[in-house]
């Protein structure tokens, strides 16, 4: 103290405003922002997979396909090296498709390695952090009807985490005992994740007809179902995988 004079010290230095320390405090508090964003990022992921796992168990691919990864998938044709370049395209950039809410729909014959690639997908992204859930869509609606039943888990639990997780991939669309509920129930799934932007991957060995008739409970009315099947195909970029059946081989 100097006479009636008071000397103010601040704990934080005052910023420089010429135009060179601007820049540096700017690229400086974008970095900050940037690693606060992400740091929220992994924590929202954490928490989405440990309820993934808390409601269905760790991701839904069975021990089978838990070893069907990119590096031993068979590329013994062009058709085959097409299919693999894609679905490795999709894994290793999938923020930028994530972004757009773009996923796959792999269609095609028994055999050629439909439930492999869609496998490998998962298997990248989880080993990466990304929550995914990849179920055949019979399982996924048995989990959902579980939770109906019973009183371990809410069946509005179950669909929420179908609906929310980042990456929803469904194996063999259309093998699944079709009744109105599980029709609606799909529907639901499929539209809140397609007005969400959410991405979906799914396989099936129907073509687009016989999809249509697959899903259609008998006697029921197909809007639904082709409300289903043209969400997916707007949304998704269709890979075909038609020839001969590789099992075995």
């Amino acid at each position: 103290m100097c006479g009636n004079q008071v000397l103010m010290f601040s704990p934080v230095a005052e910023r420089c405003t010429c135009e060179k320390a601007a820049a540096k405090w700017k690229a400086h508090d974008e970095a900050e922002a940037r690693k606060k964003q992400e740091a929220e990022e992994a924590e929202r992921r954490k928490r989405q997979m440990v309820r993934i796992e808390r409601l269905l168990g760790k991701s839904g691919i069975k021990k089978r396909f838990q070893q069907r990864t990119f590096e031993n998938f068979i590329q013994d044709t062009p058709e085959r090296r097409r299919c693999y370049k894609i679905a490795k395209s999709y894994a290793d950039r999938f923020a930028y498709y994530a972004a757009k809410g773009e996923g796959l729909y792999i269609e095609g014959t028994n055999g050629t390695g439909k439930t492999h690639l869609a496998a490998a997908i998962a298997l990248q992204l989880i080993n990466e952090g990304v929550p995914v859930i990849c179920k055949t869509s019979s399982d996924m609606m048995a989990d959902i009807k579980r939770g109906f039943d019973s009183g371990e888990v809410t069946e509005y639990e179950v669909l929420k985490a179908y609906k929310e997780v980042d990456l929803l991939i469904i194996d063999d669309l259309g093998k699944e005992q079709c009744t109105d509920w599980s029709m609606s129930t799909l529907y639901s799934i499929l539209n809140d994740r397609y007005e969400d932007m959410k991405p979906t991957i799914v396989t099936t060995n129907y073509n687009t007809d016989g999809l249509l008739k697959a899903l259609t409970p008998k006697g029921m009315d197909s809007s639904k179902i082709m409300a289903i099947i043209s969400r997916l195909r707007e949304t998704s970029s269709v890979l075909t995988m038609a020839w001969k059946d590789c099992r075995g081989n």
